[in-house]
């Protein structure tokens, strides 16, 4: 099947790209945390948090979104609510994390604390 071949070959590159992504997010977190070992400062600690939560949020929604993506092209289950389930998994992302920065935000006022 020739399909198979296109999305394992998509997926392995799709897989290092993560890695990268990973890596290079987690060397930031290390680089801050030794960072605020030096200086005792509380933002980098936020920093930190806050590019662990996107890197979560971004593998989830892209590994629920691949995972789907998979189903459809392996299965050749080609039914509209699938489609539109894996475009709004793709657009999860871009959607949520400028609301959880903002959460993330010390200056957003807080209306419900």
């Amino acid at each position: 099947i020739p399909s198979a071949g296109i999305v394992i070959l998509w997926s392995s590159s799709d897989a290092v790209f993560i890695g990268l992504m990973v890596w290079s997010s987690g060397s930031m977190v290390l680089l801050l945390h030794r960072h605020r070992q030096r200086v005792q400062c509380p933002p980098e600690t936020r920093a930190a948090h806050t590019i662990l939560m996107l890197v979560v949020t971004f593998i989830t929604f892209y590994f629920l979104n691949s995972v789907l993506f998979f189903y459809i092209a392996a299965f050749f289950d080609i039914r509209l609510w699938l489609i539109q389930t894996s475009n709004v998994l793709g657009s999860c992302f871009p959607t949520i994390s400028p609301f959880l920065l903002l959460l993330r935000d010390p200056r957003t006022p807080r209306f419900c604390s």
